[in-house]
């Protein structure tokens, strides 16, 4: 007789949002001040989502269904993603930059001030074949990206 096992799961679709990446930010400090992060691929049944959240201890942002450019313009917008009219993209393949992903980032409170420094060095280890300039042109903010090899 087959059962159902809602926790099982939901512990799955959990552990599918995000592995886990953790990273000290001083050996010599007395208290572990860690920020964690992960991707995962396109949730099914989720419409696009980005949510912030933050208090006195800690930052966290959850993008959901979100293409990797979108990604790159949320981090490197610092808090006012850059729009796709002011995306300006020169790679040989577009199609991993459409590809369409799921973020999370926990960033405590002794790291909230490198917030999107964090994002954007999370990206660039997760594509590495992509890198990202911001100009400006006309006073407007503008992300150009390359590929790596270029």
């Amino acid at each position: 007789m087959e059962t159902s096992k809602p926790t099982f799961i939901m512990t799955t679709i959990c552990l599918n949002f995000s592995y886990l990446h953790f990273k000290e930010k001083s050996a010599q400090q007395s208290e572990l001040q860690l920020y964690q992060y992960g991707f995962s691929k396109f949730k099914s049944g989720e419409w696009p989502d980005l949510n912030f959240e933050k208090d006195n201890s800690a930052q966290t942002i959850v993008v959901v269904n979100h293409t990797v450019e979108q990604l790159f313009a949320i981090a490197y917008g610092a808090g006012t993603p850059i729009n796709q009219q002011q995306t300006i993209i020169h790679v040989k393949n577009t199609y991993r930059l459409q590809e369409i992903m799921c973020y999370k980032l926990f960033v405590p409170q002794q790291q909230i001030t490198n917030f999107y420094t964090i994002m954007q060095q999370n990206l660039n280890l997760e594509f590495p074949d992509y890198k990202i300039t911001i100009e400006l042109i006309d006073n407007e903010k503008y992300m150009i990206i390359t590929d790596t090899s270029s």
